[in-house]
């Protein structure tokens, strides 16, 4: 993957957008202040009525951006910050430039991220591993229940209610756009599709609030077309 140089990209963000107001929440690290969720299934949206068969992986995550920043109004200095970030990350690389489709060790490479570096608790995270393992063999509706029963009904407090959260939402709302928006759609493995969406949300609250909508978005649409069939 050819990598866009961050200076240029927020050229190339601001430019495309015109009259851009630069619209931040009081804290920017806030997730409760973004609706991450509803986000990652309007840029799925976006995403479908854009999607070309050529394609890369640098294209989806501009075009992410871009709706992060022409749609959505965010800070386009704010949204490439954190995009670069991820696009540095170790766990990025190997998920997207070592291989030509997902298995687990791919996303068990983001939750192990996700614990080294927010520091979540065993508990919340066997229950969040143990998710991924149904995902393999159990349709989503069986998932949805294991994740309602072991995460959503939780009483969690510190990281965990934090991370909990945002899991929860855009599994919730990816589950609602894939099995029922969009039902008679083509859809690999589907566990596993919904599930990398919140996968790819929680580790990218590493990077902040951006870093979550653009990867929960990112890895939904890479899973439906990288995971093999079943």
């Amino acid at each position: 993957m050819k990598k866009m140089s961050f200076i240029f990209l927020v050229l190339v963000l601001n430019s495309g957008c015109e009259n851009l107001p630069k619209l931040t929440p009081d804290n920017s690290s806030d997730l409760s202040s973004y609706e991450i969720g509803k986000i990652h299934n309007e840029i799925l949206t976006y995403y479908d009525s854009k999607i070309r068969p050529d394609m890369t992986n640098e294209d989806i995550v501009f075009l992410i951006e871009n709706y992060l920043v022409c749609e959505k109004k965010y800070d386009p200095l704010l949204v490439s910050e954190e995009t670069s970030k991820i696009m540095s990350s170790a766990e990025y690389c190997e998920m997207f430039l070592s291989k030509s489709e997902f298995d687990s060790s791919s996303i068990m490479a983001y939750l192990d991220a996700i614990e080294k570096k927010l520091n979540p608790s065993d508990k919340l995270m066997n229950a969040i591993r143990k998710a991924f393992t149904l995902g393999e063999e159990y349709d989503a509706d069986f998932v949805k229940d294991f994740l309602v029963n072991n995460v959503e009904n939780k009483s969690w407090t510190g990281i965990d209610k934090d991370v909990a959260k945002v899991f929860m939402d855009v599994f919730t709302h990816s589950y609602e756009y894939w099995t029922k928006s969009f039902e008679t759609k083509k859809l690999k493995r589907s566990s596993l599709v919904i599930l990398y969406d919140a996968g790819g949300a929680i580790h990218g609250m590493i990077f902040g609030p951006f870093g979550s909508i653009i990867e929960s978005a990112l890895l939904s649409v890479a899973a439906n077309e990288r995971l093999p069939e079943d």
